[in-house]
């Protein structure tokens, strides 16, 4: 079923980009900016921070512990951190002018890596993976300007997958963690962008993106290190992206 969804959001952005094709003869335009009748087309990519409550536990359940460096001998505290970062596509239609649609077919990466230093070897290991689609109204502040402001709220679906403890699991002796969990389920959040428009239709926007994926574990999460007596008992839980984001692309009217 999950490859099914995939696929049919696959076809849906193809189909835009096809059936839209004929539009592209305007590329050759003065930029009109944001307004009634206007299509964004294009790609993304995204960079932050992620944090919640399962970022919490995955750093709650390292702390005090050290990680010895076989070779060498030599110990180091065990320290992680988290990136989070995303790419897709996009596509956006105005019906009325300050207001469009807005979609968008993601592909999200949470990623943990230890702190060991510079000089020595570190690891990364994914801790959330999975794609997410998303739509909501896109609020424009301007209007038939080569720049624009917008603000769009969004909900989505996410089909991913959560590997609780992934460098632990990987690299600490004695302990193997647990199999990945299906975290299927919706998603919501949204962006703040800075637009420019340019001769010949090209679109490039900085911005804020927020995301939130609550998470739900069945069997709950029950996970003991031991060598510090910790652990992590979990249900549920949420991850909470910050990133900033850039995108490039195509704006042309019907």
């Amino acid at each position: 079923m999950n490859k099914k969804i995939i696929l049919a959001l696959i076809i849906y952005f193809f189909q835009i980009t096809f059936v839209n094709a004929s539009l592209l003869e305007e590329l050759d335009k003065p930029p009109e900016g944001a307004h009634e009748g206007q299509m964004l087309i294009g790609c993304f990519g995204s960079i932050g921070s992620p944090y919640g409550n399962t970022i919490d536990s995955e750093y709650n359940f390292l702390t005090y512990d050290i990680y010895v460096f076989t070779e060498s001998g030599i110990t180091k505290e065990f320290l992680i951190t988290h990136l989070s970062y995303d790419f897709g596509v996009f596509f956006e239609y105005m019906p009325i002018d300050y207001v469009g649609i807005k979609s968008k077919l993601k592909k999200v990466y949470i990623v943990q890596r230890t702190l060991f230093g510079s000089d020595y070897q570190n690891w990364n290991e994914p801790l959330y993976n999975g794609y997410s689609f998303h739509i909501g109204p896109s609020i424009h502040f301007i209007n038939r300007k080569w720049w624009d402001i917008s603000l769009t709220p969004m909900i989505g679906y996410s089909i991913a997958k959560y590997n609780p403890t992934p460098i632990a699991g990987k690299i600490k002796p004695g302990y193997s963690g647990t199999n990945k969990r299906d975290v299927n389920g919706i998603v919501y959040g949204g962006e703040i962008n800075f637009s420019m428009y340019f001769s010949g239709g090209l679109y490039i926007s900085a911005g804020v993106d927020v995301n939130q994926y609550p998470l739900s574990f069945s069997p709950e999460i029950t996970l003991v290190n031991p060598d510090t007596s910790r652990y992590t008992d979990m249900s549920s839980g949420f991850i909470r992206t910050i990133n900033f984001v850039v995108s490039v692309g195509y704006a042309f009217s019907h």
